[in-house]
């Protein structure tokens, strides 16, 4: 329908100057709005609320949001008619605050657009009918289990915030608080700081649950901040423009939700894209910029601090790259503003975490770039294909195995599960080391080690291989293809036989290899151990499974009347955690082949007695009641734990109550 936009816009103006309200909804009804020009959007959104049709007053100021966005009384509009959105529906607690704090938002935007003092008055009208609406949702919830600062304590904070980063003419309140209340503080714009800040304040109500060595009256305490540029559209309802202050919220709520804490360096991953307009997935918490020595803090008046971390957005290569190294190696590299800047550069683009052996990122984005007719999750094909294999043959972690047992017993049983969604679902198409034993973990890094990829025994070559196999060589050089032949191949059970055969191959090399490695590393420490105890241990070198070992020489020595001794020896290595914590996680994974050396004894008299006799320490922890719980079924008994560093060992026995004891003694 073609639209003579004069005429109508004049008959509008007619129908709204005698307030035949009635008429112009009629006409929108019929009318294709988006070809509309703002004066008739304008009238028609008017009318709307005249006519308390506020859902669709929205919908119609919502196609005028990217022309308008600088005009007070489009935002005064909008937040109108979100007001009586909320109030006039049938919506849960949930939807209704969602749509206040929108409605908030925008006379809060209304009001930093230096409107006429009528305008001015009215927004501010809204907004305490809104704070209203908040107090009698808080009277009407059970606050009590809410964490709020004082009144005093409120004033500190803002004393603190307008000395160090500026005045506040706007305050986003939080409608709803269900456990902290967190309102957002806008700094705007000076000639000195040319940008807004977005400060919290109500996390730092909460004492975050600091680690013991930590003071929690100087570290329990924390607000955030964020710094976006001038041109921000602050008081904007999309997300593009809202999720700072999503952000803000989220991680204000963090330390309380997950019973942690949060200081400098951390870094957070909120696993997807912040907004579409961004690719920012994660963040970094760093004291701020622009601010005199010592600001980072604020005192209370209990004498508590208050510590004031800024949110500097990161993209997932850079998340990665943090938790391989540290904040300060990643600060060093980034050298950029501390102001949100949605285009910046991605300064570890292409960085893949240690962890990280393969990704379907990588191959899919070869079918973007080059237009291949194949779906994206094609470029998962060879990934799912190994872990398939891993996971069949007995490479899967016990973590795993417990939080995918179902899945783990229907590919052992035989099953060919598509494991390409599962790996895109639950690591964004990586291929990790998290998912494997430790003799899973070392093949892996062997036969998927790109810094060996001329070598025969390489698998992204074994995959090539396995599909100029199926295709013939013509055709997997074909231009339709464009030398990715790999993704073409289909994905079935006879694809994943056909790359079984090369996997199996290369696990073979890589075993014979790695035991002829570990039993030679072992052995000085098999050594060390007879000296120290003064008997043989057996210590074999097609050591599959210590566990069987274990059991058997238990069995053994029942008939035979002798003492059975299990060891775990280990190299000692410098370590933060606790002997009990390490001890714990010794414990736990020592039943993994060729994770640590293994060793069992048959002795004519119990040689543990005398150290029984020596001065201990019990370790005490419920993390090792835990671990020790299904040792006896792993190994038929208790082992005796071995650390042993250049000129001294650390003795861990089981006790005859059930306890762990630490001895420590020199080397014989």
């Amino acid at each position: 329908m073609r639209i003579d936009n004069h005429e109508l816009l004049k008959q509008l103006k007619e129908w709204s100057d005698n307030d035949e309200n009635a008429k112009i909804v009629s006409a929108a009804r019929l009318l294709p709005l988006s070809e509309l020009d703002d004066e008739a959007l304008t009238i028609i959104a008017d009318a709307y609320i005249e006519e308390k049709e506020y859902k669709k007053a929205v919908n119609v100021l919502k196609l005028q949001r990217d022309r308008l966005d600088g005009d007070y009384h489009w935002h005064f509009r909008m937040g109108m008619a979100l007001y009586f959105v909320a109030l006039g529906g049938k919506l849960d607690d949930e939807k209704r605050n969602d749509i206040l704090e929108k409605a908030q938002i925008s006379f809060a935007r209304c009001m930093n657009l230096n409107p006429p003092e009528n305008v001015l008055n009215e927004a501010g009208n809204f907004l305490d009918l809104i704070e209203s609406e908040r107090e009698e949702n808080e009277d009407e919830e059970d606050q009590s289990e809410c964490e709020l600062y004082d009144e005093e304590e409120i004033y500190a904070i803002e004393d603190y915030i307008e000395e160090n980063f500026g005045d506040f003419p706007t305050i986003f309140h939080e409608i709803y608080s269900p456990d902290i209340h967190c309102d957002i503080y806008i700094v705007p714009p000076t000639e000195k700081r040319d940008y807004y800040t977005l400060i919290t304040v109500g996390m730092g109500a909460h004492i975050m649950n600091v680690p013991e060595e930590l003071s929690e009256e100087e570290n329990g305490r924390a607000e955030l901040l964020i710094c976006l540029p001038k041109n921000w559209k602050i008081g904007e309802n999309s997300d593009e423009w809202f999720w700072p202050i999503s952000l803000l919220k989220n991680l204000s709520r963090l330390p309380l939700n997950r019973e942690t804490w949060l200081g400098w360096g951390h870094s957070i991953d909120n696993k997807e894209p912040f907004a579409n307009n961004t690719k920012f997935c994660g963040s970094l918490l760093v004291y701020p910029e622009d601010v005199d020595d010592g600001a980072e803090v604020c005192k209370l008046p209990n004498g508590d601090t208050v510590n004031f971390f800024e949110v500097i957005p990161l993209y997932r290569e850079e998340i990665s790259f943090k938790i391989d190294n540290d904040a300060h190696t990643l600060l060093e590299k980034m050298n950029v503003s501390h102001i949100v800047d949605i285009n910046r550069e991605n300064v570890c683009k292409g960085y893949m975490r240690k962890d990280v052996i393969d990704s379907a990122r990588i191959h899919s984005e070869k079918i973007i770039n080059k237009k291949l007719p194949l779906d994206e999750i094609n470029g998962c094909n060879h990934i799912a294909m190994f872990l398939h294999w891993c996971i069949q043959h007995g490479f899967s972690n016990k973590y795993f195995f417990s939080d995918h047992e179902e899945l783990v017993n229907r590919i052992i049983g035989g099953e060919f599960i598509d494991l390409r969604s599962f790996i895109m679902d639950n690591s964004r198409g990586d291929l990790t080391t998290r998912y494997l034993s430790f003799l899973g973990y070392m093949f892996t890094r062997r036969y998927y080690d790109w810094h060996n990829r001329f070598d025969d025994c390489f698998y992204p070559k074994d995959v090539d291989k396995c599909a100029e196999e199926y295709f013939g060589t013509e055709k997997y050089n074909c231009d339709e293809f464009q030398d990715e032949a790999y993704m073409f191949a289909p994905f079935d059970s006879d694809y994943y036989k056909r790359i079984s055969e090369y996997i199996h191959k290369a696990y073979r090399i890589f075993y014979n290899e790695y035991i002829d490695y570990n039993y030679n590393d072992s052995l000085p420490l098999i050594k060390k151990a007879e000296k120290l105890f003064g008997c043989k241990l057996e210590f074999k070198k097609h050591q599959q499974d210590a566990c069987y070992e274990s059991r058997r020489n238990v069995r053994l020595c029942k008939k035979s009347g002798e003492y059975p001794i299990t060891f775990v020896l280990i190299e000692k290595k410098e370590s933060n955690e606790s002997q009990a914590d390490r001890l714990s996680r010794i414990l736990n994974t020592c039943q993994e082949p060729f994770l640590f050396a293994v060793a069992t004894a048959k002795t004519t008299e119990n040689i543990l007695e005398k150290f029984y006799e020596k001065d201990a320490v019990v370790l005490k922890s419920e993390d090792l009641k835990e671990s020790c719980r299904d040792l006896k079924r792993f190994f038929g008994i208790k082992p005796v734990v071995l650390e042993f560093s250049e000129k001294s060992v650390n003795i861990m026995l089981p006790s005859k109550n059930g306890e762990y004891l630490l001895l420590k003694g020199k080397q014989k």
